[in-house]
């Protein structure tokens, strides 16, 4: 008797511990679901290279990420202070990366929703928009159509200089989210504009101006951010003439480059000079040579000899205000 009491009450025990721990584990299964019922998320650190534009690490005070899940859902933005970049976390999947300087003031953007389309370009311009121009001197908010233009510029858009802009794109990256393990990506921001430096020398009666600004023909209006493509239509960039020394102007400014699309045309250089007379005179130079064989496409010198302000008298009131002279086509050096 003694016997069975015992061998049922090691067989009850048994039970009793095997039910036990079956409920441990259905409670834990409850509160704890498997993990591929949701997705996992990844650490990722974001890394700029400043390779292919040194200038730009020292230069840019912060940068946008955008990232684009390739699932198609909601593209996000993601901002960092400086040019290092930083560490997020992503949800496991595919992405397309693009990044993008965010300390610029002017610069509007277009086709944000992928990747592939984002474009970033500037406002509408007046063409006298480079003169240090007084309330009352010109109402800049009318109409400019009787503003004298280069010869084949007149269909052209005006449009604001560009900001020093860097950016660059990066496609089908993987996150795959393993816990514990910390994946890079890195872009290689490219500097997706140009300075064009503008000389004019021996300009005669330089004594005699009240404002003078200038214009270049033939710029790229946009540039895409992924891979630096000049786009768009051909664009006029309006931009300052300071005087340097007695008989030299000098105009610096910033564009997205020349010939939009490889399409080729006239670089027409114009300036505008209002005389302490109130006389307008207007010179128009052809800089297509410099413009398109400079040795160096980051950095564009456009040189032009022999300005006389004095050499035209106002020829009266005529419907356009802006006395011309024939177009002087300038070679390269």
């Amino acid at each position: 008797m003694k016997r069975l009491f015992e061998i049922f009450s090691l067989s009850f025990v048994r039970r009793t511990s095997t039910l036990i721990a079956l409920l441990v584990v259905t409670a834990a299964c409850e509160h704890k679901p498997l993990c591929w019922h949701h997705p996992h998320t990844g650490m990722l650190k974001v890394d700029f290279a400043w390779w292919d534009a040194p200038e730009g690490e020292d230069l840019v005070k912060s940068m946008a990420l955008y990232v684009y899940p390739k699932d198609g859902s909601e593209r996000k933005r993601i901002d960092f202070v400086g040019t290092s970049g930083g560490i997020i976390e992503l949800m496991s999947g595919d992405y397309d990366f693009l990044c993008l300087n965010s300390d610029t003031e002017t610069l509007l953007y277009e086709g944000t929703d992928s990747h592939k389309t984002f474009n970033v370009y500037t406002r509408e311009a007046h063409p006298l928009s480079g003169m240090e121009v007084r309330a009352g001197d010109f109402d800049l908010s009318e109409s400019y159509e009787n503003i004298k233009r280069a010869e084949g510029t007149e269909d052209e858009r005006v449009s604001r200089e560009a900001e020093d802009a860097y950016g660059h794109a990066v496609e089908d990256v993987y996150v795959h989210g393993d816990p514990g393990v910390m994946q890079v990506v890195t872009l290689y921001p490219k500097n997706l504009t140009i300075h064009i430096h503008v000389v004019i020398e021996d300009v005669g009666c330089l004594e005699t101006v009240q404002k003078i600004s200038g214009t270049i023909s033939g710029l790229a209006g946009k540039v895409a951010v992924a891979d630096a493509k000049r786009i768009g239509e051909h664009n006029i960039v309006p931009f300052s003439l300071l005087q340097t020394d007695d008989t030299t102007l000098e105009g610096h400014f910033i564009a997205f480059g020349h010939c939009p699309d490889d399409t080729r045309k006239a670089h027409k250089l114009a300036v505008y000079v209002v005389t302490e007379e109130d006389d307008h005179r207007f010179f128009e130079f052809d800089v297509s040579d410099q413009i398109e064989k400079a040795p160096n496409q980051r950095y564009i010198v456009v040189n032009v000899k022999g300005l006389d302000i004095c050499g035209m008298k106002d020829m009266g009131v005529v419907v356009d205000p802006w006395v011309g002279t024939p177009p002087i086509v300038i070679p390269m050096n």
